[in-house]
């Protein structure tokens, strides 16, 4: 997910793990709402150069937009769209890292044949699982900053969504919300604090509950929370074609 102005942090993901996780398994996209006039010359020109931006032009960009319904309204595109359908979505915010090529192979490859022997299959949604306080919400809610659904649960989503109207309910609880609104079954994949993760300015992990855990590892897939450039670019340094390799220098700064 981005905005439209983020031309630059668009660039930055190319240019880190999109380009070190070419895996043909893969389609990469940035789905933007509807630039103002000022910018859509610059925004055909940047899709012109990579092609890799879906327009919702009914959107305006606003952050309750972006907040609330951006999301859903993704997903509704791509069940339209008449293209074959994939067999997981994975949602992205644009300060969030991601290893692809561990994730595809450590979650999604072993669960693809899985999906495809099975018709009756629940489905799959693999996130890092959001923890609330003083919620008395009894239905599991995916973090926001990444998380996959397997095919059958976009349409449920998106189904569903569509008797339910709701656009106050934050995009990520409300993925949580529908799926248990629809009664859906799935299996849901945590991703602990190892794997998915907020970073410092000293690039350790934080915990939900704001807990220094330390370093990164080689269990690091998704970290988050890079709100400048220069620190995403940090981070992207610490890995390579095969995964994590480390602070080049041994030590955090």
């Amino acid at each position: 997910m981005s905005a439209y102005f983020s031309q630059q942090r668009r660039n930055v993901i190319r240019a880190t793990w999109q380009t070190l996780y070419p895996n043909p398994a893969f389609e990469t996209c940035f789905f933007i709402a509807k630039p103002p006039p000022l910018w859509q010359s610059l925004i055909k020109q940047e899709n012109d150069t990579y092609g890799d931006l879906i327009l919702l032009d009914h959107l305006e960009e606003s952050t309750k937009v972006a907040l609330f319904i951006k999301t859903v309204e993704f997903l509704k595109h791509l069940l339209g769209s008449g293209k074959p359908s994939w067999k997981f979505v994975s949602k992205i915010d644009d300060d969030s890292f991601v290893d692809a090529e561990r994730f595809y192979h450590e979650f999604l490859r072993p669960r693809i044949d899985r999906h495809a022997a099975a018709a009756d299959q629940n489905g799959t949604l693999i996130a890092r699982r959001l923890r609330l306080e003083h919620s008395d919400r009894n239905f599991s809610t995916p973090g926001g900053q990444f998380y996959t659904l397997s095919w059958d649960l976009v349409r449920i989503l998106v189904e569903t969504q569509a008797r339910k109207l709701i656009t106050n309910v934050p995009e990520d609880v409300l993925v949580g919300r529908l799926l248990y609104d629809a009664d859906a079954k799935f299996e849901f994949v945590d991703l602990d604090d190892t794997r998915a993760f907020d970073v410092t300015d000293g690039l350790t992990r934080l915990s939900q509950e704001r807990e220094d855990l330390g370093p990164m590892d080689a269990a690091a897939i998704n970290p988050h929370k890079m709100k400048d450039d220069e620190t995403y670019l940090r981070v992207a340094e610490l890995f390579g074609k095969d995964g994590f390799v480390g602070h080049p220098s041994g030590a955090v700064e």
